[in-house]
């Protein structure tokens, strides 16, 4: 089925594939362009044992005007961490050195998060980097889905 371009409300969509708790669950509304937190007014409905199923196809079914958001999970994280440390040139040497040791680690999500707590630079020149993979992940799975969109993002 065909849809109509719908106006994105991107900050939402945004703050969407930013979520990193895993209870709660996201989804664009294909008809209104809105991003909805799935339960929302409903925590009590929720066992805190069993959170909300995110499924594990991404796809639109032709009766759904709903597709569930799914944020990068660690693997794909510390793939753009790998990334950063490699390609960024203008990255402190200290700093690169204290990264590659923090993803040689068994848990490397925390210590890569240590290092970057302790070099502010190092950690605003991530934070720009990941935001630009978080983007053009964000513009895939627009496209992936073939949502058609009135506005650009506002990154563009």
């Amino acid at each position: 089925m065909t849809r109509k371009p719908i106006k994105l409300q991107w900050d939402d969509l945004e703050d969407a594939f930013s979520n990193q708790n895993p209870e709660l669950v996201y989804y664009l509304d294909l008809v209104t362009g809105y991003v909805v937190l799935e339960g929302e007014g409903e925590e009590d409905d929720f066992d805190d044992e069993d959170p909300p199923a995110i499924p594990a196809q991404q796809t639109v079914p032709h009766d759904s005007t709903r597709i569930y958001v799914v944020p990068p999970d660690d693997t794909l994280k510390l793939d753009w961490i790998k990334r950063f440390v490699g390609e960024v040139d203008d990255l402190d040497g200290e700093v690169r050195d204290k990264l590659n040791a923090a993803l040689a680690e068994e848990d490397s999500v925390p210590a890569v998060n240590d290092v970057l707590r302790q070099y502010p630079e190092g950690r605003d020149r991530w934070y720009l980097y990941r935001s630009d993979r978080k983007h053009e992940l964000i513009e895939s799975w627009i496209a992936e889905h073939g949502i058609g969109t009135v506005d650009p993002p506002p990154w563009k």
